[in-house]
């Protein structure tokens, strides 16, 4: 009788181990699905569908101890095998912790190269990271938009805007006079640079976005495109440039108050803006964006 309870202890404990294990690999399939730039490959589907039979394999295991009388041999058994499922679960968990590990690695290597671009000029300092942290409060307010927005790739994409902006001189940001065509017309290059950097990466996924965040609804932009043709994305990064931009000061002007630049923001909409999306960007709580 005590054996058999071990063995119905051990094989229902291995059961539940190997429940939990598959709802942690889902949520690294999700992860990579939804969030990582890796291509998920088939092995993953198949590694599910093994934990799968595991379950499938330990509720026969539970089934038949509770029918049988186990002897000594097949107790120790059921008790090696709940132990194989505690180390399928830790590394499942483990391999979820490295992923998430990488990304921030990852992230952070980006912050950084993106920092040594916008020390170019002392006025841009950490804009890029002011730009995605006003993307982050923007995406709460899209909530008809979330089911076709992925919330990590846009931030990446805010942070890394203005990557093209590594083949301008320093001279150029800082002049405080009136730019010439010429210097306006390399100014204008920085969006395509991005896109080129960015296609030589993981980040290829992304790389429109940042082309085409200087387009401006009414088609008059850095490529003419008009409305419907510019990615979401690049629409939503436009506008969080945009108030960055305005309440920051330039070599060429001083910073603008929130309502100053809210202001000509609501002017732009429909012109260089998306009119619905500056009618989210409004929700925005004004003392936490006066606060970033």
């Amino acid at each position: 009788m005590a054996l058999k309870v071990i063995s119905c202890l051990f094989t229902g404990a291995g059961c539940i181990l190997m429940i939990v294990a598959v709802i942690e690999y889902q949520k690294l399939l999700n992860y990579y699905k939804q969030e990582s730039y890796r291509t998920l490959r088939s092995g993953y589907r198949i590694n599910l569908g093994l934990l799968y039979l595991f379950i499938g394999g330990f509720f026969i295991a539970l089934v038949d101890s509770i029918l049988q009388n186990p002897d000594i041999l097949y107790t120790i058994l059921t008790v090696i095998l709940q132990l194989g499922a505690l180390y399928v679960l830790f590394t499942v968990k483990t391999q979820a912790q490295a992923a998430l590990m990488l990304r921030e690695k990852a992230l952070e290597a980006t912050r950084a190269f993106v920092n040594a671009i916008d020390l170019k000029d002392f006025c841009t300092r950490a804009h890029s990271k002011h730009v995605y942290d006003i993307v982050g409060l923007f995406y709460d307010q899209l909530k008809e938009f979330k089911h076709v927005l992925n919330k990590e790739k846009l931030l990446d994409a805010a942070i890394l805007h203005d990557i093209g902006k590594i083949n301008i001189s320093t001279e150029i940001f800082r002049k405080q006079e009136k730019l010439t065509s010429e210097e306006w017309a390399i100014i204008k290059t920085h969006p395509a640079v991005g896109k080129e950097m960015l296609d030589q990466t993981c980040f290829s996924e992304i790389s429109d976005w940042v082309k085409y965040h200087h387009e401006r609804v009414d088609g008059n932009g850095y490529y003419g495109r008009m409305s419907e043709e510019i990615p979401l994305e690049s629409k939503i990064i436009a506008i969080a440039d945009a108030y960055s931009a305005l309440c920051n000061d330039r070599s060429y002007r001083p910073r603008l108050s929130h309502a100053e630049a809210v202001a000509i923001i609501s002017k732009e909409a429909g012109k260089q803006f998306d009119p619905v999306l500056v009618e989210r960007f409004l929700q925005i709580d004004r003392k936490v964006l006066e606060n970033l």
